[in-house]
């Protein structure tokens, strides 16, 4: 209904989940003005994107906007000045927990929407290598192209691939520390 434009089902969308975005956001930077910022940025750019988007798990894809806004918006600099002080004095946890399953189920989401959408030849060229572990000799004989075309092909699809997560892997890398603030 989103991609129609319907603007009840929009208003729907943003009152199930604006608090808890705003709240993840929150829990990070501890900055109500900037955190109320991330979370509009987030669902005016769903508006203006609606008719391309193809989200399959809603509070998945939200959750993941969150803290790709948020690696965004430490890597520009902007955060507190206390954020890295209070950073550095944090410890690791030793083991992974359920949020850290979380975590990486969202990201493996985030790779094969990247897959899905890569063009047809590119995603075969790019499967064969990876899930049917064939070497790029071996795809260049099997599709009848230069060996050239395979390497192209799969750099293309890891930029792509790399674009993607990039920001995602700052937060990952930053929540597991950020979750210990209370």
């Amino acid at each position: 209904m989103l991609k129609r434009g319907d603007v009840v089902a929009f208003d729907m969308l943003y009152s199930r989940h604006w608090s808890r975005m705003y709240q993840a956001a929150f829990h990070l930077l501890r900055d109500q003005d900037v955190c109320m910022d991330i979370v509009q940025d987030i669902f005016a750019w769903l508006w203006e994107k609606r008719e391309q988007l193809d989200i399959q798990a809603v509070p998945a894809y939200l959750r993941s906007a969150v803290r790709f806004k948020v690696a965004n918006y430490i890597r520009s600099g902007k955060v507190r000045a206390d954020f890295y002080t209070e950073l550095a004095g944090l410890s690791f946890p030793q083991t992974p927990g359920p949020q850290d399953y979380l975590e990486l189920n969202d990201l493996k989401a985030i790779i094969q929407q990247v897959i899905n959408h890569l063009p047809e030849k590119c995603r075969e060229i790019f499967l064969l290598s990876r899930d049917g572990q064939l070497t790029n000799q071996q795809i260049a004989d099997l599709l009848n192209i230069s060996i050239k075309t395979v390497e192209a092909q799969k750099t293309i699809a890891l930029k792509r691939i790399r674009a993607a997560v990039d920001p995602y892997l700052l937060a990952m890398l930053l929540l597991p520390v950020l979750t210990q603030y209370k």
